[in-house]
């Protein structure tokens, strides 16, 4: 049975992740965008990647606040590819 304080703290550490998540998602909506970059040229491979709105990929305190939200989505997107 697990005891109150690690209960309460599971239950910190979810509300911190869901609101680091509700902050990326509405980051993603208005500061970033996916551009699509094709290696070899247009018929080539695609490959996506996320960067902030008028800023080469890196740039910027929020790219480095959401650094892990951005390479777990552009993971799944990779992976898109492949499927």
């Amino acid at each position: 049975m697990t005891s109150y304080r690690t209960d309460k703290t599971s239950r910190i550490i979810l509300a911190i992740f869901m609101a680091y998540m509700l902050a990326y998602a509405y980051a993603r909506s208005e500061v970033f965008h996916a551009v699509e970059r094709y290696i070899g040229g247009k018929g080539g491979f695609r490959q996506d990647y996320i960067t902030k709105k008028d800023q080469a990929p890196g740039e910027g305190w929020e790219y480095k606040l959401f650094f892990p939200a951005i390479k777990l989505e552009e993971t799944i997107r990779s992976l898109n590819n492949y499927f």
